[in-house]
């Protein structure tokens, strides 16, 4: 009786051992390059994708060996950078506005991983964006100016990610694109809606 129950109990613990060895946790971070659609019929036709960088951490759960689901909590810097020129802001000078329209989120995200090959893994889920701050920075002239618009976004984005990622033990490296699929503007009467664009590659560590 005594040696069953010890072999009950063993059972228990490498099935317990094992369920554990599929649960991994980390951080990670990297670069962002981001731009906002249809921006160029606000700003010119001189916008251009803003790099800047994001980071958090992230849990896995392995399924098995092919399939994992992996929660993410990020901090996220995105937006874009365009050259305007002054005429097509109204002015009668010439020479170009530097803008940078920064939008910071704290995106929740839920990937589902499939593991097409050992160590690499295809990720595709919904991302959960909360918006942290916008503002809109603007220098012409030697002169800088700040402007708050967080009164004119949305507090909440929804985009859908897809992407890649290769892991080497403990380290790994991604590569993903997160297409918005909420419009950031308030109260946007018109036809074109301004959708989040972000291509992030990073790299990450598993405790």
């Amino acid at each position: 009786m005594m040696k069953k129950m010890m072999i009950v109990v063993a059972l228990v613990a490498m099935s317990a051992t094992a369920a554990f060895a599929q649960f991994s946790y980390g951080v990670k971070g990297g670069l962002n390059f981001s731009s906002v659609s249809n921006m160029d019929k606000l700003l010119g036709d001189n916008t251009k994708m803003k790099p800047s960088f994001y980071l958090g951490a992230f849990a896995e759960y392995k399924v098995n060996d092919f399939f994992g689901i992996s929660p993410e909590l990020v901090y996220s810097r995105q937006g874009l950078a365009a050259d305007v020129e002054m005429e097509y802001l109204g002015f009668e000078e010439e020479g170009d506005v530097k803008t940078k329209y920064r939008l910071n989120y704290l995106n929740v995200t839920v990937l589902a991983k499939f593991y097409v090959l050992e160590g690499l893994s295809v990720d595709f889920g919904p991302q959960f964006g909360f918006l942290l701050s916008s503002k809109l920075y603007m220098e012409a002239g030697g002169e800088d100016e700040t402007e708050d618009m967080k009164d004119t976004n949305k507090g909440f984005d929804l985009s859908v990610g897809l992407g890649l990622t290769y892991n080497f033990n403990q380290f790994f490296v991604q590569g993903r694109y997160n297409l918005g699929l909420t419009d950031v503007a308030k109260d946007n009467e018109s036809d074109d809606k301004f959708r989040n664009n972000v291509i992030q590659f990073g790299v990450g560590y598993r405790f």
